[in-house]
C-alpha cells in the first residue's frame, strides 16, 4: 500500500540567507513542476523567516510571480531553527506532509524526488535523510557528534539517527503529534525520534555551502548538543552518580590503606601537597556535577514559565503559484 500525496509544503527556515533565496527557489520550481507531472503531486513554500537582519524578507517578497505558492511568516525576532520549524509545522498542519529542508542551498533539491519515493512507496510515516559520511568534516566535529550519540542514545528507550538533521518529509499524522507536545524549549531531533511510528531513512550526500560561512559554531553546536542531551536523556545524572559511588568506593579503600601503614608498617602519611591535590580534584567535580544538576533546573524553570517557542509579527501570502500539475 502507497501512502497517498494531494499537497507537500516545503518549510524553509530562513535566517540571513539573502544571497542564497532566489537560486533556491529556481531550483525548488523546476524540481517541483518535474515531480509534480510525474507523481500529480501539488507543491507549495513556507518560508520562516527567524529574525533575519539582511534583505532576505525583501528577496522572499520579490517571488511573488513564483510557480509556485508562496507563504511567509516572519517571526518577531531571532527564536532560533528548532523554533522557527516549529512554526512553519503548525502552518502546514493541514497539508498532506510537510518537507523541511535548510535555505543554504546544502539540501539538494533533485533529492527531494528520493525522499518522496521512499515516503510512497514504502507507506512509512517520515523519511529522514542522513549524511552518507562525514570524512569531510574536522575530527574534533566528527569527535563530538560520536560522544552526543552515545550519550543521548544510552539506555533511551527510542533512538536518534546518527548523522541525520532536518532534511526529512512528514506525514501530517506525525506533524499534528509534534505539534501537540507541549514543551516550549524544542529539540527537534529528538521530537521526531520520541513520536515514533515508521521511520525509514535514506543515504544522501549534502552540497557545500555556497555563501557565507555556516551560522552553527562550533559553540553554538557544543550548546545545542547540551540543550539536546538534557532534554531527552538522563545519562549525564547517571554518569554523575557512578562516578561519585567508583570515587567513594576508592576514598574508602585509600582510607583503610592508611589505617593499614600507620598501624601495622608504621608509615608517615603523606604531607599537603597530596591533600591539596586531591582538594583541587574533588572541587573541580563538585563544580562540574553542580553544571550538569544546574542544566537540568534550568530546563524545569524554562517549561515551568509556558512561554510560546515563537511569536508570529507577519503571515503573508507572496505568491498564489500555478498549476503545474
Amino acid at each position: 500500500m502507497e501512502n497517498s500525496l494531494d499537497t507537500i509544503a516545503i518549510l524553509i527556515p530562513v535566517y540571513n540567507e539573502e544571497k542564497s533565496i532566489l537560486e533556491l527557489i529556481n531550483e525548488l520550481e523546476e524540481t517541483c513542476i518535474l515531480i509534480s507531472k510525474i507523481h500529480k503531486i501539488n507543491f507549495r513554500i513556507i518560508f520562516v523567516n527567524d529574525g533575519s537582519t539582511d534583505s532576505s524578507v525583501k528577496k522572499i517578497i520579490q517571488l511573488k510571480n513564483s510557480a509556485l505558492p508562496i507563504q511567509l511568516l516572519s517571526l518577531s525576532r531571532n527564536f532560533g531553527k528548532e523554533s522557527a520549524i516549529s512554526a512553519g509545522l503548525n502552518a502546514g498542519k493541514d497539508d498532506s506532509a510537510i518537507l523541511i529542508m535548510d535555505a543554504d542551498l546544502q539540501h539538494p533539491t533533485g533529492f527531494i524526488q528520493k525522499l518522496i519515493e521512499a515516503f510512497t512507496n514504502e507507506n512509512v510515516d517520515m523519511v529522514y535523510a542522513y549524511k552518507e559520511s562525514r570524512k569531510t568534516e574536522g575530527f574534533l566535529s566528527r569527535l563530538m557528534s560520536k560522544i552526543f550519540y552515545s550519550l543521548i542514545n544510552t539506555n533511551s528507550r527510542f533512538h536518534i539517527p546518527k548523522d541525520a538533521g532536518d532534511f526529512r518529509i512528514l506525514s501530517k499524522k506525525v506533524v499534528r503529534s509534534i505539534i501537540d507536545l507541549p514543551e516550549n524549549e524544542r529539540f527537534m531531533k529528538g521530537l521526531y525520534a520520541w513520536v515514533g511510528f515508521n521511520v525509514v531513512g535514506v543515504p544522501y550526500t549534502p552540497k557545500k555551502r555556497a555563501y557565507g560561512m555556516s551560522f552553527f559554531s562550533i559553540w553554538k553546536l557544543l550548546f545545542l548538543a547540551i540543550d539536546g542531551i538534557t532534554s531527552f536523556s538522563i545519562a549525564p545524572l547517571r554518569m554523575m552518580s557512578m562516578f561519585g559511588l567508583g570515587i567513594a568506593i576508592l576514598s574508602t579503600l585509600y582510607f583503610l590503606f592508611i589505617i593499614f601503614e600507620r598501624l601495622f608498617l608504621n608509615t608517615s602519611i603523606p604531607g599537603l601537597a597530596s591533600i591539596f591535590v586531591l582538594v583541587s580534584f574533588f572541587g573541580g567535580v563538585q563544580l562540574i556535577c553542580l553544571g550538569i544538576i544546574g542544566e537540568y533546573i534550568g530546563k524545569i524553570l524554562m517549561e515551568a514559565k509556558k512561554r510560546p517557542p515563537y511569536v508570529i509579527d507577519k503571515n503573508i501570502v507572496i505568491s498564489k503559484g500555478k498549476n503545474s500539475s
